[in-house]
């Protein structure tokens, strides 16, 4: 019998086959697939990211993978897609998420460094108790992870339009500890959306969201409405409120926010838990100051109270109305938000202008704890913020005044604002059972407070801050602060400043006319004033504030 050979194949075929053989050209052979073959081939793909890279080979295969890449992600509960939009703004991604049945509710878990997010953490506070601008941070630079074998590539780039659409990660680089972002930058912070799944085994779909956790790491939960509020994104928050998504969810560890807790406080005596704040979206849009965003949760029925109580792996937390803590209010006053002040106040979404926080902390002493001097400090003056709100202390039964922590922590320049403001020169320390106080002067008087754990150093000044001391000191004589005042043991701020060996304080009292006479002090007699200082009330000579039993801070 006659065998006959088969004729080779065209060219073009022998082309798409050689193209099959070789990495990044198998598009070639595909390309040529009827379209339902294609369909076909592509339903059979498990893993969503595969989806998503065949996607991206070229307009073609973008046009036939793209909408069963969302129905994938949806099929596999991989919200990906979801945070890539609400991250990011884009609409007509998250438009076909939600069509295609991602839920809009979905919680994001990731696993991160406890050591850099503790390190993060604390620049936060001590931006916080600095008085520094808060900086717009994202929480963790993704694009320093470990380089891997495989990863997803945007490029070649399919269509004008296709890099909005297809969900695709920035390439790793070299691991590295993430550098500290600089002020106003917004660092994705999808860790889903940008984490290399190719190992996984070819039947598993992408359904996790996380590495598992370790020893070493922390647990960091939010949804996709936090995201869209964190980057002001309205019509993607308008988007996913339409579809469902709740608007009083809990996040943890999504920023490095902590509770303002005192600025004394937290440096004498930290609280151990400051750093597990449970922050709303609102928290998210008025901490990175989306005023606008701020309005539309608000007018969307979100709850002023931005923080809630319990464990945050608890799912009855995430639906918790009512929360804790701190107000939109509070909140607005600190990032200087005049017109989200207004709005809450004019909308009466709250109506006490002093209404006080779990830590007895008024709006008007976030206001000033953040340094708004221009915009929400002397607008909630304005509007009848106390501007003596005392807070309550570490040390039971005591507060202090914004003008008494402001002298305590030596911060002059803001001692001196707030008395020019109208605080009272004579409240500063308050022993509440009894009434007794050490006023301002006292304070300027001992030695600044020192983080907990530090040494008290008697010669606390070098000569720029020795006289910042002296003008603070001068000033509060002026506007009649007495200089025989008492505190709870007796003690004048003539003695204060001559135990605390200050030299600057003594100095500035023997200009105001007190007589440095350590024998009446060590014997308990009253200071003498040898001359009335400019400015001094008539009344100086009047009898001091009653003893107190609590002790003074320390000093």
């Amino acid at each position: 019998m006659t065998t006959t050979t088969p004729a080779p194949p065209p060219a073009s075929t022998r082309r798409g086959l050689h193209c099959d053989l070789a990495p990044g050209s198998s598009s070639h052979l595909l390309t040529a697939l009827p379209l339902e073959l294609l369909v076909f081939v592509i339903d059979n793909l498990d893993r969503v990211e595969d989806i998503a890279a065949l996607a991206l080979t070229n307009r073609r295969l973008y046009s036939a993978a793209n909408r069963l890449l969302y129905r994938q992600a949806a099929q596999c509960h991989d919200a990906r897609p979801l945070a890539w939009a609400a991250n990011r703004g884009l609409v007509s991604t998250l438009s076909l998420a939600l069509a295609a049945g991602v839920d809009p509710n979905h919680e994001f878990v990731e696993h991160l460094s406890a050591d850099e997010w503790e390190r993060v953490s604390a620049g936060a506070r001590a931006d916080a108790a600095a008085g520094r601008p808060k900086e717009l941070w994202a929480m963790w630079d993704f694009n320093n992870r470990p380089k891997t074998d495989a990863k997803w590539s945007p490029e070649p780039e399919p269509a004008d339009d296709a890099t909005e659409h297809a969900v695709t990660p920035a390439p790793s680089s070299t691991a590295a500890p993430s550098p500290r972002p600089p002020a106003g930058s917004d660092l994705d912070s999808v860790v889903s959306s940008e984490e290399d799944l190719s190992h996984r085994s070819d039947a598993t779909p992408a359904t996790e969201t996380s590495p598992t956790p370790t020893p070493d790491s922390v647990t960091r939960r939010y949804y996709a409405i936090h995201l869209a509020a964190r980057g002001g994104h309205n019509e993607i928050l308008e988007m996913l409120v339409r579809h469902g998504a709740r608007v009083n969810v809990s996040s943890q560890r999504f920023c490095a926010c902590t509770p303002l807790y005192g600025l004394l406080n937290a440096l004498e005596h930290p609280e151990p838990d400051a750093d597990r704040p449970l922050w709303s979206p609102l928290h998210a849009a008025i901490c990175h100051s989306h005023t606008e965003t701020a309005k539309l949760l608000l007018s969307h029925k979100a709850s002023a109270m931005m923080e809630t109580l319990g464990d945050p792996s608890d799912a009855q937390i995430h639906n918790v109305d009512v929360g804790y803590g701190a107000t939109a209010l509070h909140h607005a006053a600190g990032m200087g938000l005049t017109d989200l002040v207004r709005y809450i106040l004019d909308c009466k979404i709250q109506t006490d202008i002093n209404a006080q926080d779990h830590n007895t902390l008024t709006p008007f002493y976030f206001a000033y704890a953040h340094r708004r001097w221009t915009t929400t400090v002397p607008l909630l003056l304005a509007l009848g913020a106390d501007i003596e709100c005392a807070i309550k202390m570490y040390i039971p039964y005591t507060a202090i005044t914004p003008l008494g922590e402001a002298c305590r922590l030596g911060d002059f320049s803001v001692a001196d604002r707030l008395v020019d403001l109208g605080a009272d020169v004579t409240n500063g320390f308050l022993a509440l059972t009894s009434g007794g106080c050490l006023t301002p002067l006292h304070m300027c008087c001992m030695r600044s407070a020192q983080p907990a754990g530090v040494p008290q150093d008697k010669g606390d000044d070098d000569a720029a801050r020795g006289q910042a001391r002296m003008r603070t000191i001068e000033k509060l004589i002026a506007r009649g602060a007495r200089l025989d005042a008492q505190d709870c043991f007796g003690s004048t701020p003539l003695m204060a400043a001559r135990q605390a060996c200050n030299t600057f304080a003594l100095e500035a009292l023997s200009i105001a006319g007190v007589e440095d006479d350590g024998e009446a002090e060590g014997r308990g007699e009253k200071t003498e004033v040898k001359k009335k200082t400019k400015g001094a009330p008539a009344d100086a000579e009047a009898h001091a504030p009653a003893a107190a039993s609590a002790p003074p801070p320390s000093s």
